[in-house]
């Protein structure tokens, strides 16, 4: 060989270009982590602590595939977070404040619940009651009449709760004259209220000369004219009667 001939190498001719490319065969953990721990150490720097299949798991955890996965999951825990409140119903309680009152019943009401009110809804005897919102979930009613006060309240949800309270001895009757006669110059009137009672100190129109609070007499002089009397109960409802002079003869 010619001592001056220079070697030229082709690429385009070289034998690496003439073999097929192969799959690089996947390596075991063990032999992934020693190659590893050899590349730290050919570069001295420390060992890796975290090891392959842990890097490994990661690049799984970051694949798009992954994340579309793990993003459904996190909307199915969701909705099953949710779906229960789907199915919440409002809870009604309601109290009467004042029980001794017999012209009117003050109705106290709390709704419990744990989603926002669509609307709060009440009803004496089928008639629409009117509310005063107190405070969040807080209402209060004055009921009038005696009956079945029903309260609804509807959720945001949707959900519908209903509940019906009886509406008791409220006096919306006047007083009943039960008998009457004249004697000596005197009209005598028993009347009786079964509810409230008599209001006697309001007695109107005519004044009485004297009144018995246990029997229900009210006694009256015998007028020269005729006059009207109003004798009122203690929820404001009114008897009213017209005495006359009584004629002797």
């Amino acid at each position: 060989m010619n001592k001056n001939a220079t070697l030229v190498f082709h690429p385009d001719n070289s034998s690496l270009n003439n073999t097929e490319h192969t799959d690089i065969p996947e390596l075991d953990t063990q032999t992934a982590n020693q190659l590893l721990d050899n590349v730290f150490a050919a570069c001295d720097m420390e060992p890796s602590v975290v090891p392959v299949e842990v890097l490994e798991s990661w690049g799984n955890y970051k694949k798009h595939g992954f994340n579309l996965g793990r993003t459904l999951a996190y909307i199915f825990l969701i909705v099953l977070i949710l779906l229960p409140l789907m199915f919440f119903r409002p809870s009604i309680i309601a109290e009467r404040t004042d029980v001794k009152s017999a012209s009117d019943a003050i109705y106290s009401i709390h709704i419990k619940t744990l989603l926002p009110l669509h609307s709060v809804s009440a009803t004496i005897n089928g008639t629409p009651v009117r509310l005063q919102e107190e405070g969040s979930k807080e209402f209060k009613a004055a009921i009038s009449d005696n009956g079945t006060l029903k309260i609804k309240a509807v959720s945001f949800n949707g959900q519908v709760a209903a509940r019906f309270y009886k509406v008791r001895h409220l006096d919306k009757e006047k007083p009943v004259l039960k008998d009457s006669y004249s004697k000596d110059g005197y009209i005598y009137l028993e009347v009786m209220d079964t509810y409230s009672g008599i209001d006697y100190p309001n007695i109107g129109g005519y004044a009485p000369d004297h009144f018995d609070t246990k029997t229900g007499m009210i006694v009256y002089p015998v007028p020269d004219a005729p006059v009207t009397v109003t004798i009122p109960d203690n929820a404001g409802n009114e008897l009213v009667l017209l005495l006359s002079p009584v004629d002797n003869n």
